[in-house]
């Protein structure tokens, strides 16, 4: 960053930090516009609890560094997930968001943004019905994306210039991410275990043939997202791009079990193989960008597209 970017980010920073310890609702007005969610937990939290969320945010989220958001606030707003703070995190996260126009900033929220949600496990269910306490109900107001990203400022700095595309693809990506959150039921996060993959099975064997359509429908848009991201820094690696392709490195691991589980109960159900063939088309489209990932998971990468072949020639 320029000398005159790095003191006007250290300003916007220390203002930021004043604004905080003047009051001890440093997101007062963004809560008030979700106050049918967050009533009860205002009630709940005490002003010293809440100011030591906002700090962590502000701190993982300043204007002044390169780096993505340090694992060690990662880790901290992590753990409020789990309790009556959640909104309180999601809410001041969102808010940091929505009112920066630096570019840094804008993806160390999308980037914290995706590390919460990757927290929960949500709720199990065909119909994906999540309640009133659920990231994407918090994230969505009234049905209208939070995510944006209007005005953002670019200076002449390569690292800034480099980042841009990826921050509005990462935008559109979360918001898909989420989509996928709702009509699943659960955050898309399945691991490399057995119990997890047994329970997984059992709930899509008890789902209408016309819901697996639709969640396999949602989940392949999040491969043709993976697809459409935009072209790697050949030279400096820019610390910020790393870790978004990090985080989706470990989506589309997660995702391609959840797909797969779901071809798998199709293949027992569909009378005619041609309804998959829109779909297994459309993952063919996305194979050869996605095999740059294909070291994750080598054994599971040869297997799904093993399945993907043989649903085609059916």
């Amino acid at each position: 960053m320029g000398t005159f970017t790095t003191l006007s980010g250290k300003l916007k920073d220390k203002a930021s930090h004043m604004k905080l310890n003047r009051s001890p609702f440093f997101y007062e007005n963004f809560w008030a516009r979700n106050r049918a969610v967050t009533l009860n937990v205002v009630h709940l939290c005490s002003s010293v609890n809440t100011k030591t969320i906002d700090e962590a945010i502000l701190k993982a989220t300043s204007h002044t560094s390169n780096k993505s958001p340090s694992d060690k606030y990662v880790k901290f707003l992590q753990s409020t997930m789990a309790t009556c703070y959640c909104p309180q995190t999601i809410s001041g996260i969102v808010q940091r968001l929505c009112v920066t126009t630096n570019v840094c900033v804008a993806s160390k929220c999308l980037i914290l943004i995706h590390n919460m949600i990757k927290s929960e496990k949500g709720y199990e269910g065909e119909g994906g019905h999540r309640g009133t306490n659920s990231h994407r109900n918090l994230i969505y107001n009234q049905g209208e994306s939070n995510l944006k990203l209007d005005d953002l400022n670019v200076d002449s700095s390569r690292f800034t210039i480099e980042l841009v595309p990826w921050v509005r693809w990462y935008k559109n990506y979360l918001n898909i991410y989420l989509c996928i959150a709702e009509v699943l039921g659960v955050t898309p996060n399945i691991k490399e275990n057995f119990e997890e993959k047994r329970l997984e099975t059992q709930r899509v064997s008890s789902y209408t043939t016309d819901c697996i359509f639709k969640q396999v429908d949602f989940l392949v848009n999040l491969f043709e997202q993976i697809n459409a991201r935009p072209e790697t820094p050949l030279e400096k690696p820019n610390i910020i791009i790393i870790r978004m392709i990090g985080l989706m490195e470990q989506d589309y691991v997660s995702v391609m079990r959840l797909i797969k589980i779901r071809f798998e109960e199709l293949d027992k159900r569909t009378a005619d193989p041609a309804e998959l063939i829109p779909v297994l088309v459309r993952l063919e489209k996305c194979r050869e960008s996605l095999s740059e990932f294909c070291w994750r998971c080598e054994p599971l990468d040869k297997e799904f597209w093993g399945l993907v072949l043989k649903l085609k020639d059916n």
